[in-house]
């Protein structure tokens, strides 16, 4: 099994004879009853067999409960587990238990409790000290102690008892980031936990504990002032503050040190981690520090998911369903009887059916209130005469309506609330050229309607619908409110500008469970409504593209904040069905601020990204398109984006590469647990130097290409402050001119 499937709190690996024992509380039990420890093992720290018993009650044990913090030391030949455990009528404490082996079974060794009987305690890791003393550190539960204590105490050298009184190390409120809370039993104070003690290879002697800061539960470092356990201990900066804690420190086989610690520290969710360490003027850091942002941010957009997921409904409407058969529908153009069915169900709400057969049709208007339901074995067609598409300019100008023209569609809304698109039907646009004829363009589409555009619109629901061959873009939402988009297929390959879905401007946003097939951009965020586009979730979504598979941009005349994009497939196809373009996309993901305004908080997580000819792409620019009369903006911001746990196949051989301006970089962008494979670049190798800033040149990963592919063949960074890769691998698939990385910029490896 992975990591990833066991759930366990405080884990501890010993490594020993080429094998790595990973122990840990178990997290099905660790706040109620509880009758033992497990190990797991391992000889990659990737793959683990288990979980094997190595310690179980077996009914004389004095504790049944809160079976906590398991650590196995060897020590004068054998194995001796550091424990935590409770009884009702007894305070918590920590005893010792013996084994032959690491895999146990662990047998009770100390009598009882080794920690004061008086003391709420927990925690207890071994220690030896300059002279071979052996020590117990642990921790006074802040429950009693009120400023939690970590304490060190002399042990006999069988580790049988104590021998000697307990001495405080340091306090929680030491630490400035350490934060009070609140306990269920009325009681406020400071944590401390899981102390674990390390001497670095100069000497340096670091305690390890854990509690509670502002972004959560945290790993902290204290230092002491004599390299021994009898010293001053002096607080550090925290060694992990992404809400993960009671860690431990280890050096694996081939000699990385590694922390391990459990995280997110949330019940039946807590998974033991591991993160590389380096030695630097003989402290412990982070190789894979991670920036103070990211942690709040990821914590504020996953709670943001989750409220959205509660709140945002389907369509609400009476049971009233009107056809168009009742309003003289028979065959031919269908138009007419279909919008007098939706002005009939608008009166008192209702749905519009169409049940079976296909249904020609012009524009058709939606009104507030009215679900259009195209059953499974009916199609909605688009009729090929441009004379039923009349024009339907927006009530409030937009850049879109300036700049593009847009202004056709089969399916059109403006204004409504409480809309709906659904059924397990068909929607074809029939937009093949022989039928809409086309340049493929940046600037308008004249004579080539979308298929759906909805404008200034409040909870909007569409669902369960094949949508396919629009002759522009499938699907426009334009300044809507509590948007769901759930379950929809989209094939979009028979036109030019032929994009999946494009958001502009959109509040409350959930699209989820999409199968999306474009030749333009599959999924598109835009700003030309000059609203904001906030509080967005895209997940479990399949997105390929023959340009850009999730893209922001080009037009951001509004604001983007808060997205969240998680659990997608994204990338280019096998191959092109239209013949009109190519099957890689020219990106996984695009960034591109051109026109002003900020995009902020953004999280991209868990994707798979394939054939894509740029992984990553980051453009900050200005433009500056605008509505006639309006004023340029000054160029925007782009900061705080965190694309974390990718994985990149059959890549290339373009690379990423994300460039700002001199005067405006892109700001704290994260790259974490990415691995791409990628073919090796054929073109001749650019020099960054030769490259000038391209301005001007419009903004997509395919803007270098009659230069030649990206400086780097993993990234290519240049006016980007604060970029932060950890984890960040790119394999070329032969070899390579170009180097891993050209980073013009700050970063942090």
């Amino acid at each position: 099994m992975k990591c990833s499937d066991i759930n366990i709190r405080d884990p501890f690996v010993l490594v020993h004879d080429g094998t790595y024992y990973l122990y840990g509380t178990r997290g099905a039990t660790c706040w109620g009853p509880a009758t033992g420890f497990d190990v797991y093992v391992s000889r990659d720290m990737e793959n683990w067999a288990g979980p094997t018993p190595c310690f179980e009650n077996d009914g004389t044990f004095w504790a049944d409960r809160n079976y906590w913090a398991p650590e196995v030391h060897a020590w004068q030949g054998k194995f001796y587990m550091f424990a935590s455990f409770k009884n009702e009528a007894l305070c918590r404490g920590t005893a010792i238990l013996c084994a032959d082996t690491p895999m146990g079974p662990f047998r009770p060794h100390s009598d009882g409790r080794v920690t004061p009987p008086n003391w709420e305690c927990l925690d207890g890791t071994f220690y030896v000290s300059k002279a071979g003393k052996p020590y117990m550190v642990f921790c006074h539960e802040w429950v009693q102690a009120g400023d939690g204590e970590v304490c060190a105490m002399p042990l006999t050298d069988d580790l049988s008892a104590a021998a000697g009184e307990p001495r405080v190390l340091f306090h929680a409120s030491d630490a400035p980031w350490c934060r009070v809370i609140h306990h269920s039993s009325g009681v406020d104070g400071c944590v401390t936990d899981g102390p674990f003690l390390w001497r670095t290879e100069d000497g340096t002697l670091e305690c390890l504990w854990a509690s509670f800061s502002e972004t959560g539960y945290t790993e902290g470092v204290a230092v002491s002032d004599n390299g021994d356990i009898d010293g001053n201990f002096i607080q550090a900066e925290p060694l992990f503050k992404e809400d993960g804690g009671h860690g431990m420190v280890f050096r694996a086989l081939d000699g990385q040190l590694y922390l391990t610690l459990h995280s997110p520290n949330k019940h039946l969710e807590e998974r033991p981690c591991f993160h590389p360490l380096k030695e630097e003027n003989g402290r412990l850091m982070r190789a894979d520090a991670l920036p103070c942002w990211y942690a709040p941010l990821r914590r504020d957009l996953e709670a943001m998911a989750e409220e959205l997921t509660a709140s945002l409904a389907p369509w609400q409407g009476s049971g009233a369903v009107f056809t168009p058969e009742q309003f003289g529908f028979a065959g031919g153009l269908a138009t007419q009887a279909i919008q007098a069915a939706i002005e009939r169900a608008a009166e008192h709400g209702g749905t519009v059916l169409l049940e079976k057969g296909d249904y020609v049709s012009g524009t058709i208007v939606l009104r507030s209130h009215v679900r259009l339901k195209v059953a499974e074995g009916a199609r909605l067609l688009a009729s090929t005469n441009l004379a039923d598409f009349p024009e339907h300019h927006a009530k409030r100008l937009t850049v879109q309506d300036t700049s593009m023209g847009m202004h056709q569609s089969l399916i059109f809304a403006e204004g409504c609330e409480n809309i709906g698109l659904c059924g397990g039907g068909v929607i074809d646009g029939r937009g093949v050229p022989a039928n809409f004829p086309g340049e493929e363009t940046a600037q308008g589409t004249p004579g080539r309607p979308f298929l759906i555009r909805m404008i200034d619109c409040r909870y909007v629901h569409v669902c369960d619908l094949t949508l396919k061959d629009a002759p522009c873009w499938m699907q426009n939402y334009l300044n809507c409110e509590r948007l769901l988009v759930e379950r929809i297929q989209v094939y979009n390959h028979a036109n030019y500008n032929n994009d999946g879905i494009d958001i502009d401007g959109c509040r409350d946003v959930v699209i989820r469970g999409c199968r999306i097939h474009s030749g333009d951009d599959a999924c598109c965020f835009k700003g030309a409504s000059q609203k904001p586009l906030e509080r967005v979730l895209v997940e479990d979504c399949e997105l390929y593209s023959a340009c850009n598979a999730f893209k922001v941009g080009t037009d951001t005349q509004g604001d983007f904040r808060r997205v969240l994009v998680r659990n997608c497939r994204i990338g280019g196809l096998e191959s092109d069905p239209s013949g009109l373009k190519h099957p890689c996309s020219d990106s996984g993901v695009s960034l591109e601020m051109v026109d002003g305004s900020t995009l902020e908080d953004f999280l991209l997580t868990d994707l798979t990204i394939t054939r894509a000819w740029s992984p990553l792409f980051m453009r900050l620019e200005n433009r500056g398109r605008v509505k006639p009369g309006d004023p340029v903006p000054p160029v925007g911001t782009m900061r705080r984006l965190a694309i974390t746990h990718v994985t990149g196949v059959d890549c290339g051989p373009r690379g990423s590469y994300f460039i700002g301006i001199p005067e405006k970089a892109i700001e704290d962008v994260l790259l974490h647990d990415i691995h791409v494979e990628q073919h090796a670049g054929v073109k001749p190798a650019l020099q960054e130097g030769a490259v000038d800033e391209l301005r001007g040149v419009y903004p997509d990963a395919h803007m270098i290409d009659a230069l030649g592919d990206a400086p780097a063949y993993g990234l290519w960074a240049r006016h980007v402050h604060n970029l932060t890769l950890s984890d960040y691998h790119v394999c070329p698939d032969g070899p390579e001119v170009r180097p891993e990385y050209v980073l013009n910029t700050d970063v942090t490896m």
